[in-house]
């Protein structure tokens, strides 16, 4: 029997296929292994944001969940407004009543949206429980010198506030957890890393099927500040000197500033070498990863904070990866430490891809391997839910020993 709750409150949570439903179905998922049951409040669904209904399937039946459904039926003028304050009231009430009705142990919030975090001052407040506020982005603070607008004010107001009240500050990268650090010097020590992370599917080292031709896959969205027209050009030069060895598809929603991908890549002749599958369900997307050559990973231009979700996903696969990336960002710090076969490229010049895709290229052919399982049990969901569980042991006064920890991840 399970004596401990967590209530878990976030905007993203299955059916959503959001990169942020994926964390926290993670921390659902593996927490009961770990004594913890959790209790979910989120909406059923956002009006602007894909769905994906099979991913609840996943859930174990110790979890809770409490659809709270987004009021879509407001005017226009104001979601456009405050369109995630809409959604807090009604989590407010459903947030109580599952604290009269479960008494949890502790509460935790995920952002973004970080107001999502209003509700985790005022239930601690409300209840005298321990709160854990997770940021699986920056809020305000985000490391660069700007004028700030009278709205981000207020919301500057808002994360001081959350990290004065908060028991626990997660960030799911270093650098976010350096900058938290450095931003609150006094909270700093109860802010701590924990990164995303996958569940292992079976994925071994195989031949390849056709040595003439590297399969490249990207899967997700592709948006604004994301900028794959580098990549396109380093693959049509070096298709040109080769044959149409590369060949890219790209699964999920794509936007390239003013032009439509479909007609730049008609217009340049470049649709022979990359294909726009659009989105697909989960389950696809890992299935086309298991079968790919090479994963390609877009991050921002400049970005030094923060790592794609997905590509703890690619971690899944075992394949080679290709990141488009600053070399000293959260993402080059977390390839690193993975183990997986990986080259970074600046995602803006051209000349370097080229460059690194040509390397990875040969290292995948004298290697045919992309993994280090042993290195990448970190990054596990389970192990990371067992990280959780711990803290959250610690936070009510029932720190985990050692030898639960050995038996935890043993279960693992």
């Amino acid at each position: 029997m399970l004596l401990k709750k967590a209530l878990l409150i976030t905007y993203h949570f299955p059916p959503s296929s959001a990169s942020g439903a994926f964390r926290m179905l993670g921390f659902a998922r593996h927490l009961p292994t770990f004594g913890w049951q959790p209790l979910v409040v989120a909406p059923p669904s956002l009006p602007w944001e894909p769905i994906d209904p099979l991913l609840a399937q996943s859930l174990p039946e110790d979890v809770v969940v409490e659809p709270v459904p987004y009021p879509a039926s407001v005017p226009r003028l104001l979601r456009m407004l405050a369109q995630n304050a809409l959604w807090l009231p009604r989590a407010w009430s459903a947030c109580r009543r599952l604290i009269r009705e479960h008494r949890p142990d502790v509460i935790l919030t995920s952002g973004p949206p970080h107001c999502v975090h209003a509700l985790g001052h005022y239930l601690k407040r409300w209840s005298g429980l321990p709160w854990v506020a997770d940021f699986r982005d920056p809020w305000i603070s985000d490391g660069k010198a700007k004028r700030l607008r009278w709205s981000e004010r207020y919301e500057l107001r808002w994360e001081r506030g959350v990290f004065a009240n908060a028991d626990l500050i997660l960030a799911n990268a270093p650098n976010a957890c350096a900058l938290f650090q450095e931003e609150y010097p006094s909270q700093g020590d109860k802010v701590v890393v924990l990164t995303n992370g996958f569940d292992p599917r079976g994925s071994n080292p195989r031949e390849r099927g056709d040595a003439q031709v590297m399969r490249m896959l990207h899967a997700g969205e592709i948006y604004a500040g994301r900028d794959p027209l580098p990549l396109f050009e380093a693959l049509a030069r070096l298709n040109a000197e080769s044959g149409s060895r590369y060949q890219l598809e790209i699964m999920g929603r794509c936007e390239s500033g003013d032009v439509a991908l479909p007609d730049l890549l008609r217009q340049r002749g470049w649709d022979d070498f990359v294909a726009l599958q659009g989105q697909r369900t989960y389950q696809e997307t890992l299935d086309a990863m298991d079968a790919a050559d090479i994963l390609v990973l877009f991050d921002s231009p400049g970005r030094t904070i923060g790592v794609p979700a997905k590509l703890y996903e690619y971690f899944g696969a075992g394949r080679p990866i290709l990141a488009l990336a600053e070399p000293d960002g959260d993402v080059a710090a977390i390839l690193r430490a993975s183990g997986v076969l990986h080259r970074i490229a600046s995602p803006r010049n051209r000349g370097e891809i080229e460059r690194m895709l040509r390397e990875l290229t040969q290292a995948i052919q004298a290697s045919n391997d992309g993994a280090n399982p042993a290195a990448l049990q970190r990054f596990t969901r389970a192990n990371i839910a067992r990280t959780l569980a711990m803290r959250f042991d610690t936070l009510i006064g029932q720190p985990t020993t050692p030898m639960e920890a050995e038996m935890q991840e043993v279960r693992v």
